[in-house]
C-alpha cells in the first residue's frame, strides 16, 4: 500500500513536456558533476556515494523524492522496455542489486564499487551490465493516472 501511494505521489509531482526535459538535464548535469567521487557504502553526498545514494541525491536535489534503496526504487514510476529508454530513466541490475541513471546514447552514470571506481559513465552494452540488466523505471515525464 505504501509503495502504491508513493508511486501515485511521484505521478503527481512530475512535470511533462518541456518542463520534464529541463528537469532531466538538471538531474543528469548534477550526476555528471559527481564524476570521480569515490564509492562509499551508504554514501549520499560528494564525499562518497553508493549506487542508490547517487540516484537518490540527484533526484531529491531536483525535487523528486525517491526511496533510498534499489529494491524500493524498482517499484516507483512506470516500467520501461530496454529499447524505449530515455535519459533520466533509472536502470536496475541484479546479482548484485545495482542502479544507474540512463544518459542516452547507450550510456549510464553509476557509482561503482568495483576497483573503487566511484562515479563513472559506463556503456549499457558492457558485458557485466548487459547480462545483469533487470529493468528500467521512468520517473520523469509520466502523465498522472486519471
Amino acid at each position: 500500500m505504501i509503495n502504491i501511494l508513493f508511486s501515485v505521489l511521484l505521478f503527481v509531482q512530475m512535470p511533462s513536456g518541456e518542463d520534464s526535459s529541463s528537469l532531466v538535464e538538471s538531474i543528469l548535469s548534477e550526476a555528471i558533476s559527481f564524476l570521480g567521487v569515490p564509492y562509499v557504502y551508504g554514501g549520499t553526498d560528494s564525499t562518497g556515494f553508493d549506487c542508490s545514494g547517487l540516484a537518490w541525491r540527484v533526484f531529491n536535489d531536483n525535487g523528486i523524492s525517491l526511496p533510498r534503496t534499489v529494491s524500493a526504487m524498482e517499484t516507483v514510476g512506470v516500467a520501461v522496455d530496454r529499447e524505449d529508454l530515455l535519459p533520466g530513466d533509472l536502470l536496475i541490475f541484479d546479482n548484485p542489486k545495482h542502479t544507474g541513471i540512463f544518459l542516452g546514447d547507450g550510456e549510464f552514470i553509476q557509482c561503482s564499487s568495483y576497483l573503487d571506481r566511484g562515479v563513472i559513465i559506463t556503456p549499457l552494452s558492457h558485458p557485466n551490465y548487459s547480462r545483469r540488466y533487470s529493468s528500467a523505471r521512468r520517473i520523469i515525464g509520466i502523465d498522472p493516472e486519471p
